[in-house]
């Protein structure tokens, strides 16, 4: 048998965002990838030494700038992704394939190196090229960029954008239904009036589990709980797999699917969401995807009671990790 068939593929992969980043390199080694993680070490966000500390009180009480310190954490970042890149150098690796999630939100030599020691370039946009327009700049890094916003592929023709969604993580243990809302996500003002709308048209007699992220605690509806620290990702899917419906609230600057309608497809749940878009998808059912603004419900009532309705496997199976990177993989 030809022994590079047998060979596993070799990926650098580079995402900052270390929460999520570890269902990606799990399921990566779990799909036969040799796979060399660029963050390997925990990034410290806003965990400053005694001199940025005054450096941050100066520009806040001198110069009555609050959002300095996000500029004294990326220096921070910047300086440990140097560390990295050192580290990465010493080693003298080449690899099949530079896989990058969120591209634009790594500093420019990194990626450089990246493309110096690997066969191809890959980029993957989870978020929308509005909130993420230095992609634009590092394009030409890349051999592909794909997006999760298939609209942004219309509105830069230039960048020859490939549009895929996202996907799920395999997981075969199914928990029992205990949940009957679940949400986690970071506190927005709108995102908490939407929370207490759904609260207050579908009752107390349900089961809640609802999480929000804030910097301090807040008075809040006994359905919701206030966190200050994010749960990691794996305690994020140990919740999903036991609700029966998982609340999704759309970016306005985008209209792609966010994880939740993959999490949803993996472990049988129903989505209540603002996302028109999903009537596009090979997967939509409307007995498993409510879509509301979240100020009418009509209808609410009767999607509850219904019973999930299983997606066919010859669709579910397209979403899930090993199908979505083999396709990114193999049209780069």
């Amino acid at each position: 048998m030809d022994l590079q068939v047998l060979r596993m593929k070799s990926v650098l992969f580079i995402y900052r965002n270390q929460n999520l980043a570890q269902a990606f390199v799990k399921h990566f080694r779990l799909n036969n990838y040799n796979v060399y993680e660029f963050y390997d070490e925990p990034i410290s966000y806003f965990k400053f030494n005694l001199f940025q500390k005054i450096e941050n009180l100066v520009y806040k009480k001198v110069f009555k700038d609050n959002k300095h310190l996000h500029e004294i954490n990326e220096r921070n970042f910047i300086n440990h992704t140097n560390r990295s890149l050192k580290k990465l150098k010493r080693l003298n690796l080449k690899f099949d394939y530079c896989f990058v999630i969120r591209g634009d939100l790594i500093p420019e030599n990194a990626l450089k190196y990246a493309q110096d020691i690997s066969g191809k370039m890959v980029d993957y946009q989870l978020d929308g090229i509005k909130v993420s327009q230095k992609i634009l700049d590092y394009y030409y890094l890349f051999d592909k960029v794909f997006v999760f916003d298939e609209s942004d592929v219309a509105n830069y023709p230039e960048y020859n954008f490939t549009a895929i969604t996202n996907c799920y993580f395999e997981d075969k243990i199914q928990e029992e239904k205990i949940i009957d809302f679940y949400y986690t996500g970071a506190y927005l003002p709108d995102r908490f009036e939407n929370l207490k709308e759904i609260i207050n048209y579908s009752g107390t007699e349900f089961n809640y589990k609802i999480l929000l992220g804030a910097f301090r605690n807040m008075e809040s509806p006994k359905e919701i709980e206030i966190i200050t620290e994010p749960i990691t990702y794996e305690e994020n899917l140990q919740y999903a797999k036991r609700a029966k419906i998982l609340l999704d609230f759309k970016r306005e600057e985008h209209d792609g699917l966010s994880l939740r309608f993959f999490e949803a497809m993996n472990y049988n749940c129903k989505v209540i969401t603002n996302n028109h878009s999903v009537k596009n998808y090979d997967f939509y059912n409307p007995d498993n995807i409510f879509i509301t603004d979240f100020i009418n419900f009509d209808g609410l009532e009767e999607f509850i009671k219904k019973r999930y309705q299983s997606i066919p496997s010859d669709i579910k199976s397209k979403y899930e990790f090993k199908s979505w990177i083999s396709n990114i993989l193999e049209d780069a």
